[in-house]
């Protein structure tokens, strides 16, 4: 078939096709040959170069030794490593999306930023995930891994498109359980996301990612780099200097509160930042939902789809392809390359590295204690048919204490292979200080004959029970809740009359040209827009306002749907961008003071003081009210296009 010249088999995996290609190592998209072979995931191969390289074999080992047992949402997860073809690979879950910085880039084309709410949902997420990393434990020995990931920048976050965040490569993480310590005069890490005390050849702590994280926030809300120069050196001395400017100086947008979150986090000395992750994500969630308390996930989704509609588009169409393959000839590739070895057809995690190819066995020594008894559990049951629902299955795990690791299971079911169903089949793990042995011992379940007895007594109850169930039908009903045929025929139709009334109250609005940036307001509350579609209420006259930050608001009071006329299509024209000033205001205001005044015949209530307040030009009356004393003053002030006003 053309599905076998045009795809390439990797060990147990399809290659779809490449995501990246870089000097070390190639990403690719890949599908899993296996019973459940629905699953996509993302395989980093290493160049056959590389592999040989006994220090890059070791760093490889190391990543795995920090990676293999971290499970948490927000940091992408590994499945899978091994050798094949005498390349180096991990099989790891497969994101589809993009990185943060090809999210910088897009906006920056765009002349357009983060919006703060989104930068600091983002930001919130990835401080899970490392919160959870630095303080990872393993389970089965008690040790902290002390896991300090180094190398944190826009490159190494991923956002799905549908709205996850997964921080990702901890191929230079520092951890307890790295192999050798890092060289005098090598710097690990890029360049522009150093934090002071590794240019002090200070012993790292958390802290380190905490200013990574921070930089990665100053740049999301600024759409600039924070430490840039000509030349390295001149990076190096900013970054000692360590001189940082609010993000509010480049983007007014941003509140007092979130330049201090931010400028926190990125203080020289370590002891002036936040003392942790879980310390950095409480002050940005506190943020997030007091200055935006309708903000949702899936608010990061619609942004996505917006950015990368071309990209969505794409995929979808390639998904559908690759879900057209025929995935029998490389499965039977496999087969017959396992059966070769004198394999089991079970899937496993590799075992230790050890990985054998062409008669022979390659060896990659990857001890470590994360490697836990779940894992050998869920790889036996991994290729059982039906999931467990045909036949029965028992598991039965010994741990001998002299390191030999034996595995039983029973089965009844028919067997998906040759291979794979004989009896006594057995696969064994060479690892540092021992050897891990699993046994199958796999038998047919027959089933009991029936006796014509039992048979004959089947049918006599099941004749008696077919005679009271029509003789007394209506008891039968009235116990089971469904009361008189006519009543539950009643009951039915109006059920149906009320899902019907129900959904035909409302109908659609279709925004075009809308923008992710934009906010829209139906009758004075911000809707919740399902992409670019809002529902509402028939037979009301609505008044639609959309607004972006530094434009004049469109208007619409003419819309009104009706079960008639459900659908209505709103075309958003190019908004003018409006002339603003800031407004400012002393502190000295007593607490519950207000400033209440009206911008384009809408009413403004801010809370005292106020800072950098964006306001459209104009002339102003109003008045700064306290209700908690039952004063008011009358004021008025003008604003300027770019200019700041001070209210005293």
């Amino acid at each position: 078939m053309s599905d076998e010249k045009k795809f390439e088999r990797f060990g147990k995996y399809l290659i779809l096709d490449h995501l990246v290609d870089g000097g070390m190592a190639k990403i690719c998209r890949a599908r899993f040959l296996g019973e459940q072979a629905n699953k996509m995931v993302a395989i980093k191969m290493v160049q056959p170069q590389f592999s040989k390289d006994p220090s890059f074999v070791q760093m490889f080992e190391d990543e795995l030794k920090v990676t293999f047992g971290l499970l948490h949402p927000n940091i992408i997860q590994m499945f899978d490593y091994g050798i094949v073809n005498e390349q180096l690979y991990t099989a790891m879950e497969y994101v589809h999306g993009a990185d943060l910085k090809q999210y910088l880039d897009r906006l920056k084309e765009r002349k357009c930023v983060f919006p703060e709410e989104i930068s600091v949902y983002i930001i919130s997420q990835v401080c899970q995930g490392l919160h959870y990393a630095h303080t990872f434990t393993d389970k089965l020995t008690g040790k902290p891994f002390n896991i300090i990931h180094r190398d944190i920048s826009p490159h190494n976050i991923m956002l799905t498109y549908d709205g996850a965040v997964k921080v990702i490569d901890f191929g230079i993480a520092k951890a307890d359980s790295n192999s050798e310590a890092t060289q005098a005069g090598t710097i690990k890490g890029k360049l522009s996301y150093l934090a002071p005390e590794y240019l002090d050849g200070l012993e790292l702590d958390p802290r380190y990612d905490v200013f990574a994280v921070g930089i990665t926030l100053w740049e999301m809300l600024t759409g600039r780099k924070l430490f840039t120069a000509s030349n390295d050196l001149a990076v190096l001395k900013q970054i000692q200097a360590c001189k940082i400017p609010k993000p509010s100086k480049f983007n007014p947008h941003v509140p007092k509160e979130l330049d201090e979150i931010v400028l926190k986090a990125l203080a020289k000395d370590r002891n002036q930042r936040f003392d942790d992750m879980d310390k950095f994500n409480r002050a940005l969630v506190k943020f997030l939902y007091q200055n935006y308390p309708d903000f949702n996930a899936t608010d990061l989704n619609a942004f996505a789809e917006q950015l990368f509609e071309k990209e969505l588009a794409s995929d979808r169409k390639k998904f559908v392809e690759y879900g057209k393959i025929d995935i029998k000839p490389f499965m039977a590739d496999l087969q017959k390359e396992m059966q070769g070895k004198g394999s089991s057809s079970i899937e496993e995690l590799p075992s230790g590295g050890a990985v054998q190819e062409g008669g022979r066995t390659q060896k990659i020594e990857l001890d470590f204690e994360a490697f836990k008894d779940d894992d050998i559990t869920a790889a036996l049951s991994l290729d059982l048919p039906g999931g467990g629902n045909s036949g029965t299955k028992t598991q039965r795990v010994n741990r001998p204490s002299s390191g030999t690791r034996q595995a039983k299971v029973k089965k009844s079911g028919v067997s998906s292979g040759p291979q794979a169903r004989k009896s006594g089949a057995t696969t064994a793990r060479k690892v540092k200080g021992g050897t891990r042995s699993r046994t199958r011992v796999v038998k047919k379940k027959v089933a009991p004959k029936k006796s014509s007895n039992t048979s004959m007594y089947a049918a006599v109850a099941a004749l008696i029970v077919g005679i009271f169930a029509y003789t007394q039908i209506d008891l039968i009903k009235n116990i089971m809740g469904m009361g008189p045929a006519k009543n539950k025929d009643q009951a039915i139709t109006k059920k149906v009359n009320d899902v019907i009334k129900q959904k035909v109250q409302t109908g659609t609005i279709t925004f075009k040209n809308y923008e992710y940036e934009m906010n829209v307001y139906i009758d004075g509350r911000k809707a919740d827009l399902s992409g670019i579609e809002a529902t509402v209420p028939f037979y009301k006259k609505l008044k639609i306002v959309v607004m972006k930050p530094g434009h004049k608001k469109y208007v619409n009071n003419d819309v009104r749907l009706t079960p008639q006329d459900p659908y209505a299509q709103i075309v958003i024209p190019e908004l003018e961008e409006e002339r603003v000033g800031l407004l400012s205001t002393s502190r000295n205001f007593t607490s519950g003071s207000k400033l209440i005044f009206t911008v384009d015949g809408e009413k403004v209530e801010r809370d005292l003081p106020i800072n950098n307040y964006r306001v459209p030009a104009g002339a102003y009356e109003g008045v700064i009210a306290n209700p908690l004393l039952g004063t008011e003053r009358k004021i008025k002030f003008v604003i300027e296009e770019n200019k700041k006003f001070f209210l005293e």
